[in-house]
């Protein structure tokens, strides 16, 4: 590899977001399109559902119609009561055609993902075994919204709440890396009480997140992200085209 051109292999990233996933199929769109090889991926919630379809073979275009199809939106029924409004349909088949190998191990490239352990309050990473598909969704149980997942006794949730960002794992993989971040910093004062609790929830959560930038060989996200309603699929294809947007202005700026 030159060192003025982006790589033709790299190890990909992908942080949590829920529906501004899209944004991650956007950018990896662009990736395939360059034929630009993914040799290994870690993720959290939407980035571990995503990072894991492509990791069974599955091309960005291909998920992102799953993701909008009625099929996908079944896998989260909903289930009001105390503690969530939805919950996880655990016997739901659509998940195996997302992703459709049943262990880690029968995985096309290596793959990890977090969750977090709501006993203990851990993260924890999982890149083995046969318990891929709850895995995966156990990431994705955005609580409360999302009814938490229990997998032998223990109850799991998002694994963004303690690590959105799992990107120290690709470290030991001889291959650059690229960060994709749906949760924008933006450096602006709040000017209201509202503005300032969310300024000061989104420090507390994402600083230890935005500073793994510095582990990462290159790094995408967006302000425009901002603008992407997380519990809504309307903007699925705004938020895909964005992705596509600024993968190419990235690597046009890398010089391909």
């Amino acid at each position: 590899m030159e060192d003025n051109k982006f790589p033709r292999e790299i190890s990909l990233c992908l942080s949590g977001g829920a529906a501004k996933g899209a944004f991650h199929l956007g950018v990896i769109s662009v990736l395939q399109a360059h034929n630009i090889k993914i040799k290994a991926v870690s993720g959290t919630s939407i980035g571990a559902l995503i990072g894991a379809s492509l990791a069974s073979g599955n091309s960005a275009d291909d998920i992102l119609e799953m993701l909008k199809s009625k099929e996908f939106k079944s896998i989260f029924k909903f289930h009001f009561t105390k503690a969530s409004i939805y919950k996880i349909d655990m016997q739901n088949t659509f998940i195996k055609k997302l992703v459709n190998k049943s262990t880690f191990e029968e995985l096309d490239i290596p793959f990890e993902l977090a969750m977090t352990n709501i006993d203990s309050a851990e993260v924890i990473y999982k890149n083995s075994g046969d318990r891929l598909h709850e895995y995966i969704l156990a990431s994705c149980a955005i609580a409360p919204i999302i009814g938490a997942v229990e997998i032998d006794r223990a109850l799991y949730v998002d694994g963004g709440i303690t690590d959105n960002f799992p990107v120290e794992s690709l470290k030991k993989y001889p291959y650059k890396i690229l960060g994709i971040n749906l949760y924008p910093f933006i450096p602006e004062r709040p000017d209201s009480i509202l503005q300032w609790i969310k300024k000061i929830v989104f420090i507390a959560w994402q600083k230890p997140n935005l500073s793994k930038q510095n582990l990462c060989d290159f790094y995408i996200s967006s302000n425009s992200l901002i603008d992407i309603n997380m519990f809504s699929f309307k903007d699925i294809d705004k938020a895909y085209r964005l992705g596509r947007k600024e993968m190419e202005k990235f690597l046009s700026q890398e010089l391909l």
